[in-house]
């Protein structure tokens, strides 16, 4: 006897998670579908599906829009972040600081490995700063950022931490600006690959991270080139951050906009950060199609003593794979859309399998 249509999609959730999880090629045989009461469509699908194989210890690809994490390896660990913690301080001195901001540089300032050569007592702007940050991935620059707009390296990993929980970044917990290797200095691949997600809707950030190469011409002459491996080099690539530590390894954040849809992947401790981020992009956009969020058919709602209907507000897409096209569904949710804690309505889109993805709602009074 089959399994009805519900425990048919549990049992496929149950293989694709398998398949999905990065311990290498899917073992899926024909044979397993009628074990699992699988319709041969679905068969079909999991036949032709290959889970990405790559050398990184931590992996994850995000579609940015959505926000739905499309494949993970060992995607929740807490590892150390190394260089891509400066994603997080960019994000934190945009919101703090004013681009034609001079910083004096302290006697801090001396960070090694890598530094861009500030020196005490020198002054930068804070746009400079930052690109010697993202760019270059200078650590005097953090430090310079840090001090020159909190006070203190401690309290700037203060709003640190606070920027990482609004972005819903669960599984970090940051103390310096730069990323060294310092106990309880840690991120997870999915929470990097929503940190640059966040990046790239900042469009001064966007616009540092994908540039190539920047002068200041001082005097002094700086000259930073960015270290992005697949910058200029993959099709679609405008963004992203590299980083080496012991505790780390090396590793990589980058992102990738195909047929107006942007993807991002991050590798931890990869052998080949190149290689591997290949990888995962070719993966995304070949197994994955982009399909507007449906929310033509949400039921009018009471908001108070009104009556409203719930719409996108602009176009919104999800991520499937070919099977979970049919089985999309829709639910409307209220959730703190941080305008003082007051609630919000959000659209969530689910499959068979899993979440797609969640939107902001607004909320429209509906035609008596």
């Amino acid at each position: 006897m089959g399994l009805r249509p519900r425990e048919g999609w549990a049992a496929l959730l149950l293989v694709a998670a398998f398949l999905t999880s990065g311990f290498g090629p899917p073992q899926f045989m024909p044979s397993d579908g009628g074990q699992l009461g699988l319709r041969p469509a679905e068969v079909r699908a999991l036949e032709a599906y290959k889970s990405p194989i790559v050398t990184a210890r931590a992996a994850a690809i995000l579609d940015a829009e959505s926000g739905a994490l499309l494949y993970g390896k060992h995607a929740e660990e807490h590892i150390q972040p190394a260089s891509l913690t400066k994603m997080l301080t960019a994000l934190v001195a945009i919101e703090h600081g004013q681009l034609d901001q001079r910083i004096t540089a302290t006697e801090h300032v001396r960070v090694e490995p890598v530094v861009i050569g500030v020196d005490p007592g020198e002054s930068l702007s804070l746009q400079d700063l930052l690109y010697g940050l993202l760019v270059w991935s200078g650590n005097d620059a953090a430090v310079d950022i840090a001090e020159g707009l909190a006070g203190t390296m401690p309290q700037f990993a203060d709003w640190m931490n606070a920027k990482a929980a609004t972005l819903g970044l669960r599984n970090s917990h940051f103390i310096t600006p730069h990323g060294l290797d310092v106990p309880g200095h840690y991120s997870s691949a999915e929470d990097l690959a929503r940190l640059l997600a966040a990046v790239m809707r900042q469009p001064v950030l966007a616009r540092i991270v994908g540039t190539r190469e920047y002068t200041i011409p001082g005097p002094p002459l700086y000259k930073f080139h960015n270290s992005n491996p697949l910058l200029g080099a993959y099709d679609g690539v405008d963004g992203g951050k590299t980083g080496l530590t012991d505790g780390c390894g090396r590793c990589l954040a980058v992102t990738a906009v195909r047929g107006g849809h942007r993807v991002v992947v991050v590798v931890l401790d990869s052998q080949n950060i190149a290689s591997d981020a290949r990888v995962l992009l070719d993966f995304a956009f070949s197994n994955y199609s982009w399909v507007p969020a449906p929310d033509g058919m949400l039921p009018t709602i009471r908001s108070g003593d009104k009556r409203v209907t719930p719409r996108l507000d602009t176009v919104a897409a999800v991520a499937v794979l070919r099977w979970e096209a049919p089985e999309m569904r829709t639910r409307v949710v209220t959730a703190a859309d941080g305008q003082g804690g007051q609630p919000g309505l959000r659209l969530v889109v689910e499959s068979g399998l899993r979440r797609l993805g969640a939107f902001a709602l607004a909320a429209r009074e509906a035609v008596p």
